[in-house]
């Protein structure tokens, strides 16, 4: 069951539709619970949530081949108004990648100033297909990676990870930090999962977003480095780490895994 202590008022749900969905409706449990807790699961509230008959949950499909305009401005209508019966009203977007681009955008400025009641929920498996603008203003929680009990990454390890992602190291130097990397005891796809945490935090500083920061011990270097990228590459760095964090829990090599990451950011000019 998702359990969350802050509810912030959008999310990307990165992730086969099916659990994506699935974790939508626990976040939206977890906002309206009459418990005033992690969600009960059993409450009339987490019921209808659950059954989808809940009138302050409102699921948003394509029209065909995608998301338009229209749908995006009905829905920030009614995000406008309060909630009829919960204490938020919660917005799932299943396909959000399939928004066009003057929806995003309109969507976007509701998520820079958004209402007090309102949780907007994107569901996507490519977050390269959300703008920029629209990543840097959502949390984002990938339902493949591992759960909260796992070891915690060693400071040094961590400087690891910030001199691949600041300093850009050349070609010639991608099998020393493969080699150093994969001699860890940290599971890789942890590893990437911290990685793909800066460089969203990057992309909400370069693109001045009001949403929180991951890595806020980081602060200083996060701004002092956020000028040396650009939003687009810097959302194509996250989807490449996704996209190898798959790899990896399919049993993926490590060493291979790595290296393809590392060589697919020096192509990007990521690193």
């Amino acid at each position: 069951m998702t359990c969350m202590r802050k509810i912030f008022h959008a999310y990307i749900l990165i992730g086969s539709e099916e659990e994506t969905a699935k974790r939508a409706v626990e976040l939206a449990q977890s906002a309206n619970c009459n418990d005033y807790g992690p969600p009960c699961g059993f409450c009339d509230c987490c019921r209808r949530i659950r059954e989808g008959s809940h009138p302050d949950l409102f699921h948003v499909f394509p029209d065909g081949s995608s998301i338009k305009i229209e749908k995006v401005r009905n829905l920030i209508l009614s995000a406008s108004q309060p909630p009829i019966e919960g204490r938020r009203k919660v917005y799932v977007i299943h396909e959000a990648g399939r928004m066009t681009q003057d929806a995003q955008n309109t969507l976007l400025k509701t998520l820079e100033d958004p209402p007090a009641a309102g949780i907007f929920l994107l569901l996507t498996q490519n977050v390269k297909n959300l703008l920029p603008t629209v990543v840097s203003r959502c949390q984002i929680l990938d339902y493949s990676k591992l759960d909260e009990s796992e070891m915690a990454i060693p400071g040094d390890v961590k400087e690891t990870l910030m001199d691949i992602i600041f300093s850009r190291p050349d070609l010639s130097k991608i099998p020393f930090y493969v080699q150093k990397l994969a001699g860890t005891e940290i599971e890789p796809d942890v590893l990437m999962e911290f990685m793909a945490g800066v460089y969203r935090d990057l992309l909400v500083i370069k693109t001045k977003s009001r949403a929180s920061l991951k890595n806020r011990e980081f602060l200083n270097r996060l701004k002092e480095q956020a000028d040396n990228f650009s939003p687009r590459a810097l959302v194509a760095a996250i989807e490449s780490l996704y996209s190898q964090i798959e790899a990896v829990k399919s049993r993926g090599n490590a060493n291979l895994v790595w290296f393809n990451l590392l060589l697919r950011l020096q192509e990007q000019e990521v690193i």
